[in-house]
């Protein structure tokens, strides 16, 4: 395994597609000074005019017994991870740290759920501990669309995904 020094981290190149998909989305690593950033870029002029844009989701993660909800939109995008405030005060869109994030091994930017032509999907974000639905483990990048019901794993915890 490589090992770095301080202030040898170089910077990602932007996450490239080869064949145009309707799922283009990609996370970028920023410069220090601004942070973990997340960029979309899905182009919407493809799409016609009756799909089911701007129509929200109504989405229940229920996570150790407790439930987080939360309404997503077609263009939304929410990332799932932990908090960390001794690096630049890091703080992902859902913070799985209450619900022992850290001690399961959920990354910092672990997860990003996101609705593409109504249906909602789930991308692993490199994470160390993986993103697993059922007993599948997900490849990086690669968007999974969940249904109701489904178990996601993020590391070693468990959350029950519903519909309303």
């Amino acid at each position: 395994m490589e090992t770095k020094k301080a202030g040898e981290t170089r910077m990602l190149t932007p996450f490239k597609r080869d064949t145009k998909s309707e799922l283009e989305f990609g996370t970028y690593i920023m410069p220090r000074a601004q942070g973990l950033r997340r960029m979309l870029s899905a182009t919407t002029s493809d799409k016609s005019s009756d799909s089911l844009v701007d129509q929200p989701t109504r989405i229940m993660l229920v996570i150790r017994g407790m439930e987080e909800s939360f309404t997503l939109c077609e263009s939304g995008v929410l990332l799932l991870g932990r908090s960390d405030f001794r690096s630049g005060g890091f703080q992902p869109d859902l913070d799985l740290t209450p619900y022992g994030g850290h001690e399961r091994g959920i990354s910092r930017a672990h997860a990003r759920l996101h609705m593409s032509d109504g249906a909602v999907y789930v991308t692993d974000l490199y994470s160390a501990n993986g993103t697993f639905i059922g007993h599948q483990r997900l490849e990086p990048e690669k968007p999974h669309r969940l249904f109701d019901g489904d178990e996601l794993v993020l590391g070693a915890l468990s959350i029950r995904v519903r519909f309303e």
